[in-house]
């Protein structure tokens, strides 16, 4: 297939939605150097006057970012009503596959690689946040694994261009984890949305399951999402499974972070003092950056 730049060729694709598909690339280095592996996001531009400025916004931000678990920009082009975003390989699925694995009724991820992936998320969304970027989009499906295991995040919010925001997606993958202030028109979304859905993603990898999927079918509206959200957040979120199955550490964590009156939410930077454990992973993260 031609992608519109001589140096690509396409592999396979990786996945595709409303926005269009993502490819398995090589890429051409030159100069006797081996191809390299990339990832090319082709967005179909089907309006351009109301799509264009918005995915050029979106395409200068992720341009400005560098850190370890963000997903590394390399370039973009234009081509035959198309925007092709290309971006470094990372190799080892998502973390919605990690989730997809467990098996049901043993528990999630064991304590150490939970703490692994929790740090990484963690200083990568602080990341975003002192560059003033709301992730708006934060689930396992974009927190994915390099050859490593460590978490890269991904998508800031260019998959989107093209979705209804007033109907659940297919699977509900995006709204299950939208913060209650997102779901009206009167709330104001600020880095504590971010953190409700990391709250989220952390409580799905302790129990392999959304704490709300048991009362929602994939039909369900966003105003039925709404009101199962309030119906289990408020006053808190019970997480007495995650306090029987995992350090009770874990249950507090989730606790501060998926509270749905938004001024009473944990904010980022102090999640680093919740625990003495959290606090040495996290500080230990920012001694060993390679960039």
């Amino acid at each position: 297939m031609d992608l519109g730049d001589s140096k690509l060729r396409a592999v396979r694709v990786l996945g595709q939605g409303t926005f269009g598909r993502v490819f398995l690339c090589h890429q051409q280095e030159g100069r006797g150097q081996p191809d390299r592996r990339v990832c090319v996001k082709r967005i179909i531009v089907r309006n351009p006057k109301a799509e264009l400025g918005l995915i050029k916004e979106e395409v200068y931000i992720i341009s400005q970012l560098r850190h370890p678990h963000i997903v590394e920009f390399l370039r973009s082009f234009s081509h035959a009503g198309t925007v092709n975003i290309v971006m470094e390989y990372v190799p080892n699925g998502t973390l919605r596959e990690v989730i997809q694995q467990l098996r049901p009724g043993t528990g999630g991820v064991h304590q150490e690689r939970l703490l692994r992936y929790f740090r990484d998320m963690v200083v990568g969304l602080e990341y975003l946040h002192i560059r003033c970027v709301i992730h708006r989009d934060v689930k396992p499906e974009n927190m994915l694994l390099d050859a490593t295991d460590r978490v890269k995040i991904a998508d800031f919010g260019i998959s989107n261009v093209h979705a209804p925001s007033t109907q659940l997606q297919a699977g509900m993958g995006t709204p299950m984890y939208m913060a209650p202030e997102t779901m009206s028109t009167q709330g104001k979304v600020d880095f504590k949305s971010d953190v409700w859905s990391l709250g989220l993603v952390v409580y799905e990898l302790c129990l392999g399951r959304s704490p709300f999927a048991a009362l929602l079918d994939k039909n369900a509206t966003p105003v039925q999402l709404h009101a199962v959200v309030q119906a289990l957040v408020r006053p808190r979120l019970d997480c007495q499974l995650i306090r029987r199955l995992y350090d009770p550490m874990w249950a507090h964590v989730c606790e501060l972070m998926v509270v749905y009156e938004q001024e009473l939410r944990v904010c980022l930077p102090d999640l680093f003092h919740v625990d003495g454990r959290i606090t040495a992973a996290l500080y230990k993260q920012y001694f060993s950056y390679s960039y």
